[in-house]
């Protein structure tokens, strides 16, 4: 990853890398800014491996810090800015960040957490980086190590941190560029906020390796917005959530833009309806590209646009570098068309470890491959279709939500007794957070009035859309919730394998 920004500038030195709104960097431009922090980041103290942390929102200063910190060998950790003080509390006394760069919309609470932390790091404000020495920095950059921590939710409701070398991120860009069709003639979109893998490393990486254009919006998701870009800066390629298009496709004035240019569109992440992928292909005369993967994984398999005439409901083939099986708890390989796990190899596009967490990391890679918890089935065709999850993580508009954390943000109101999260249909998001809910005897409470609960616990995106109401709720012999009742009426004449 260190070397992304130099040979850009020796290929491509005069042409845009990267632009926001009316700002913009050629790849000579943003070669120097990011020596320039690199070296401003060896003056701090920053030595290989250290940890160094974004708490930002989308802006042209977030990809030069993340290649500042590639090019000192240490270790960038992107933190999700939708997180409440006690998800940033976790974070950074896990992480150990020795220097945070944060958004200025998003520092004060940061200082609400700093009391609070083990260690607390320097806080650098991102907006004013301070400019420097452009030469190389002078270190040594080796390819299997840790080049960045991403936090991912893990299953007891704490986020999980997966460390990734240098090597497997440059591999997954490598089959994104080919399988995806990527090259230096594109004008790539980034419409996902760059903490998230699919923004900083699925879409923005390979457009830098290859030399395109990378085109950032900015926090939020207006469809007006989107579509004026995709129309004034001739957009080719982009990476959509299945939420994204579902909110292109309903939007009033989607016809009054020319889409025309944008020729290629990624999306995954989460399930997509059969209805919201026709209508898309029918509104972007474009090839769409299914890809699948997880933050452990890396992006490891696609559905290519040839394969969605007669397969659009699966999840597609193994990417030029990924090596996928399908098996059992016994970890024997399955025929075409039985369902089991599906695992990746954890070489070369997969991660290192958890970061702090060897329990995990031993129950997640067995033997050299990462065990996914998904479900899925190879079909005849060599093509694979995801069909459940073994664990009960809820995917809605692309974030990973997991029931746990928002059943414990339930249990603590005063009028609950009991909680059960899970995950209901859902058209623009693919699943929503549904929380089935027991009150204390005489006690009262309003849906609205739960959720509100919760958004003062949780991140608002992780808030449950519904709440039902029950007397009682159903247990097995072991006084277990049994969450299949009660999830299973909402999914009865749905395929949940979209």
């Amino acid at each position: 990853m260190a070397d992304i920004p130099r040979l850009g500038q020796s290929r491509f030195p005069d042409k845009i890398a990267i632009s926001m709104g009316d700002d913009s960097l050629t790849y000579a431009g943003f070669n120097q800014q990011v020596n320039q922090a690199a070296n401003n980041l060896i003056e701090m103290g920053v030595k290989p491996g250290d940890r160094v942390a974004l708490f930002a929102n989308n802006s042209l200063e977030y990809p030069v810090v993340v290649y500042a910190i590639a090019k000192c060998a240490a270790i960038a950790v992107p933190i999700n800015f939708r997180f409440q003080v006690k998800e940033l509390i976790f974070v950074l006394n896990d992480a150990e960040p020795m220097v945070l760069y944060v958004g200025s919309d998003l520092a004060a609470l940061v200082s609400e957490a700093l009391p609070k932390l083990k260690a607390p790091p320097k806080v650098v404000a991102l907006e004013n980086l301070a400019e420097g020495n452009i030469t190389e920095p002078d270190v040594v950059v080796d390819p299997d190590s840790a080049s960045m921590l991403m936090f991912t939710s893990g299953t007891t409701g704490f986020p999980k941190g997966v460390l990734f070398s240098h090597r497997s991120y440059l591999a997954v860009g490598h089959c994104l560029i080919i399988d995806g069709d990527l090259n230096h003639h594109d004008s790539v979109m980034i419409p996902l906020p760059l903490f998230h893998n699919g923004g900083l490393n699925a879409l923005l990486m390979p457009s830098l390796m290859v030399g395109a254009t990378a085109i950032v919006t900015e926090r939020g998701f207006d469809p007006d917005e989107i579509l004026e870009t995709i129309q004034n800066s001739k957009i080719s390629l982009t990476m959509l959530v299945p939420t994204m298009l579902a909110m292109l496709i309903n939007h009033a004035g989607a016809d009054k833009y020319n889409v025309s240019s944008l020729r290629k569109i990624w999306y995954g992440s989460s399930p997509i309806s059969p209805t919201v992928l026709k209508t898309s292909m029918g509104l972007f005369d474009a090839g769409f590209y299914q890809v699948y993967g997880q933050t452990e994984t890396g992006m490891n398999s696609i559905l290519r646009p040839e394969d969605h005439v007669d397969h659009s409901q699966c999840t597609g083939r193994e990417m030029i570098s990924a090596e996928l099986r399908i098996v059992d708890e016994s970890g024997r390989d399955l025929a075409v068309g039985e369902i089991g796990e599906i695992i990746s190899a954890q070489q070369p596009l997969g991660m290192i470890e958890y970061f702090r967490n060897q329990k995990a990391t031993n129950e997640t890679i067995r033997d050299g491959w990462i065990h996914t918890g998904d479900l899925a089935r190879v079909e005849t065709d060599g093509l694979f279709t995801i069909v459940g999850r073994i664990k009960e993580m809820i995917i809605s508009g692309a974030e990973n939500i997991y029931p746990k954390e928002i059943e414990d943000a339930l249990m603590i109101h005063p009028a609950v007794r009991e909680a059960a999260v899970f995950g209901i249909p859902d058209d623009i998001y693919g699943e929503a957070v549904c929380a089935a809910v027991v009150l204390q005897p005489g006690a009262q409470a309003t849906d609205q009035e739960v959720i509100a609960h919760c958004e003062k616990h949780i991140a608002r995106y992780k808030r449950p859309k519904k709440v039902e109401f029950h007397q009682e709720l159903p247990k097995n012999a072991a006084g277990k919730i049994t969450k299949n009742d009660l999830r299973s009426p909402h999914w009865a004449s749905r395929n949940k394998a979209i």
